[in-house]
């Protein structure tokens, strides 16, 4: 290790905070302390656990299929639980599992969501919220956004356990900020204890779940960087805590060869029989098209095809989990996941046919060969961290380095391809990172060709992304240095209040701000009420998935015009942006 890299990693160790091998035993204490929930599924199909019905299915050959739902009250939720149930029976299609996103409010204790931004999804706040989900139907509900990472992780933990989900997530996240919230030891201490109930779960089958692209794996560019970066995860939630561990995945990895390598790969180095990996396959949401969207069915049942035959080679015991053809536009309704969730069971149902065609050498060759170089990213990490003075049998110590590190240089830090070559150079391009580049390639082309060239030499810009999503950021980024800007890279989740600071720290009024969670009119209108409070006059633009959940309405709206009236600068053309710094200059 270099020592400007030790020097870095030494500098980011936390001091000051609890041992976390004693946070893991408090937290198996507590999960001691309460009975897991047995929820309605559980107790109508008479299986011991939700591991017996995924193992069930797998020895008959047949798939696990899961729902991923957040609708815009409560009400609304558990009435789509009972549909789904309803809809199961009448069909036949086994479609038995809901994994349900609350608002990212529920990651939050109660003090702080009056000042938080509203995101488009419904409110959890006491036990029996959770309870109802579980109570309502013969089905199996699965929370993972906003529990096991977030500052209120501990309180819903718990809620959830009671409630029986069989896993709680997603421990990626733990690089997420929420807004207003500061305390760094709370929340991580809260962390460790929940792996700690997690653990004392263990023979209950209950799984703390992860999703690597939502985490730091969301801003690598190599697939194998996944695999060694999932192994951090493993070391910390196995070894270090005791607890079992999943994983999840999908949204990003979507070229066949390797989104099934990398499954495979995990499933070979860490999967037992009695003990499955991998949790779920997500539908990808990178190729869809945000027109014509029934053409999207196309993209989404070749993935469904490919994850039922390796199911079936394999029994890795993953679900499926796929995203609506209207993934690109907006929150589905429930009639939309449901049409989608049918067309893969239906294909299900011809799947065996194809399976004697199939050659998997091709999988099996990339899944080593991800193993091997993910196995030397892995080392890479604890060595780095245990020279730079890193207690890395102590999972907080672990957690915090993790959340404190900048996840833009996490790869280049550690890739095995630097110590091989000098520099950093993929072994297995992930899509969404080839594909931002090659959209800024585009882009800057076009922007070119409108006579864009260094129309931002000598002006400086901060972009920063509103939420955890990094490509839309990264694309900003590139495209804006491309045409002369000098860019100042905030990173993710940064607070209105954060990103003015930036901007006066770095002396200038643009500001260029990516936002995909619905959030985008509560975030102008706190931006903008900040801003005036300062006596600055700032340009700010706001670009990406600009919906947001309206009084009165269970689906979310473009909200464009509504963000342009607070001020901020709503579009998804970068030459509006360019042109809009290049008037202000003038002025």
């Amino acid at each position: 290790m270099n020592t400007a890299l030790k020097e870095y990693l030494a500098a980011l160790v936390p001091k000051d905070f609890p041992d976390g091998r004693e946070l893991v035993k408090e937290g198996i204490e507590i999960g001691n302390s309460f009975e897991l929930g047995r929820s309605k599924f559980l107790q109508t199909f008479g299986y011991k656990n939700y591991f017996e019905y995924r193992k069930d299915c797998c020895s008959k050959g047949k798939m696990v299929w899961q729902i991923l739902m957040g609708l815009a009250t409560l009400e609304e939720e558990i009435e789509a639980i009972k549909t789904i149930s309803d809809y199961s029976d009448r069909t036949g299609l086994d479609l038995r599992t809901v994994q349900s996103i609350p608002s990212m409010l529920v990651g939050l204790p109660y003090e702080y969501w009056e000042d938080a931004p509203k995101t488009t999804s419904y409110l959890m706040k006491d036990e029996k919220d959770w309870l109802a989900h579980t109570e309502a139907a013969p089905m199996t509900v699965v929370w993972q956004d906003w529990h096991l990472s977030s500052p209120n992780n501990l309180a819903s933990t718990i809620a959830a356990l009671k409630a029986g989900s069989p896993r709680i997530g997603t421990f990626s996240q733990l690089i997420w900020d929420f807004p207003g919230y500061r305390d760094e030891v709370k929340r991580y201490s809260d962390m460790v204890r929940s792996l700690g109930i997690i653990a004392s779960k263990r023979e209950d089958y209950i799984t703390a779940d992860s999703y690597p692209e939502d985490g730091i794996p969301g801003y690598f560019l190599d697939v194998a960087s996944y695999v060694g970066y999932m192994l951090v995860e493993h070391y910390i939630i196995e070894d270090l805590c005791g607890a079992k561990m999943s994983i999840s995945y999908g949204g990003l990895l979507t070229e066949i060869q390797p989104r099934m390598a990398f499954a495979m790969a995990m499933h070979k180095m860490l999967g037992k029989e009695d003990e499955p990996i991998m949790s779920y396959y997500n539908g990808g949401t990178v190729e869809q098209w945000d027109h014509d969207i029934n053409a999207n069915y196309g993209t989404g049942v070749q993935e469904m095809l490919i994850e039922i035959l390796v199911e079936l080679k394999y029994k890795m015991m993953t679900a499926l989990n796929p995203v609506s053809v209207t993934e690109r536009l907006r929150t589905p309704t429930l009639q939309e996941l449901l049409d989608i969730t049918s067309a893969g069971a239906r294909l299900e149902e011809k799947a065996h046919e194809w399976l004697p065609l199939m050659d998997f050498t091709v999988l099996e060759d990339l899944r080593d060969h991800l193993i091997e170089k993910g196995q030397k990213f892995f080392r890479n990490v604890l060595d780095s961290f245990k020279e730079a003075g890193v207690d890395i049998e102590d999972p907080l110590q672990m957690i915090v380095m993790l959340k404190r590190i900048n996840p833009c240089k996490f790869e280049e830090f550690f890739h095995p391809s630097v110590e091989e070559t000098g520099s950093f150079t993929p072994y297995c391009p992930s899509v969404l990172g080839r594909q931002t580049m090659e959209m800024k390639d585009e882009v800057v082309a076009k922007l070119k060709a409108k006579g864009c060239k260094d129309a931002l030499k000598g002006q400086k810009i901060v972009a920063v992304s509103a939420d955890g999503h990094s490509y839309g950021l990264m694309l900003v980024d590139n495209v804006l240095t491309e045409m002369g800007g000098t860019v100042i890279n905030g990173g993710v989740d940064m607070e209105p209040a954060s990103v003015l600071d930036l901007a006066d720290e770095e002396g200038t009024v643009f500001i260029a701000i990516s936002a995909h969670n619905g959030q985008g009119i509560d975030y102008s209108k706190q931006i903008m009420k900040l801003a005036e409070e300062r006596s600055r006059e700032y340009t700010i633009f706001m670009g990406g998935m600009l919906n947001a959940l309206l009084p009165g309405n269970s689906e979310p709206v473009d909200a464009t015009d509504l963000i342009n009236k607070t001020g901020v600068h709503a579009s998804n053309d970068l030459e509006d942006l360019i042109r809009a710094v290049q008037n202000k200059k003038a002025v």
